[in-house]
């Protein structure tokens, strides 16, 4: 099967949502050594200048533990993963630790292209494929303007989206009612990025688990055909 290269930011961003909220484990290559070194993204950051945002990988530290004193003489990274059950790679730059010590995680440089081993082309990809993993909501006409909102796809269903409202967005919950429609809602899942609109028709406080006290919001939309299961994390 030929090898496919995904170069859309968006897409590629998704990919790594998608590996850090599941933590999947990838397998690390570091320069010519043939040894794999296993690790995590711990999280996906955007540094900011003054006229745009670079985004770039925080990794877990790497084992067996030889791999932590060759990545920081390392020129060039190569990162092995499977994302439903894809096979896929990329090539990054180590840039240096982000805290000191032995406990420290690594900082790389977002990757920019990746790979995928399969028969299927990434442009070719069926909404009915999803799995959303976040969604970026616009919302808001107060004075400071519309504001953005990326919330984490908790539970996801047939024509339906549940999704979580932590302490930090609580102003949302202000902003949106049962009924209120919400156009160019961005949906973030491994393999592609689109834009739905759908209708508020439930803000439900969750009273146990992980995120007791948060809510979920949940949106309607009949552009979202998914595969019909139901999955909740």
């Amino acid at each position: 099967m030929p090898w496919h290269t995904i170069k859309n930011e968006a897409k590629i961003s998704a990919i790594f949502r998608y590996l850090t909220s599941r933590q999947r484990e990838l397998r690390t290559f570091i320069g010519g050594e043939k040894e794999a070194f296993r690790t995590r993204i711990s999280s996906v950051i955007h540094i900011r200048s003054e006229t745009e945002a670079e985004a770039q990988l925080v990794i877990q530290r790497l084992d067996p533990e030889k791999g932590n004193q060759l990545i920081e003489s390392a020129s060039e990274v190569q990162m092995e993963f499977t994302v439903n059950k894809k096979f896929c790679r990329c090539k990054t730059a180590y840039i240096g630790p982000v805290n000191g010590g032995s406990n420290s995680t690594f900082l790389l440089d977002f990757p920019s292209s990746v790979q995928v081993h399969e028969e299927r082309r990434e442009e070719r990809i069926k909404l009915e494929l999803l799995e959303p993993i976040s969604a970026k909501l616009t919302v808001g006409t107060g004075a400071g303007g519309p504001k953005e909102y990326d919330l984490a796809v908790v539970d996801h269903s047939r024509h339906g989206l549940g999704l979580l409202v932590t302490r930090n967005e609580f102003d949302l919950l202000e902003e949106l009612s049962v009924g209120d429609r919400i156009q160019n809602m961005v949906l973030y899942a491994p393999w592609a990025v689109t834009k739905v609109d759908g209708r508020v028709v439930h803000k439900t406080e969750l009273q146990d688990g992980d995120h007791k006290g948060c809510f979920m919001l949940g949106i309607k939309s009949r552009e979202l055909i998914t595969n019909g299961r139901t999955r909740k994390r």
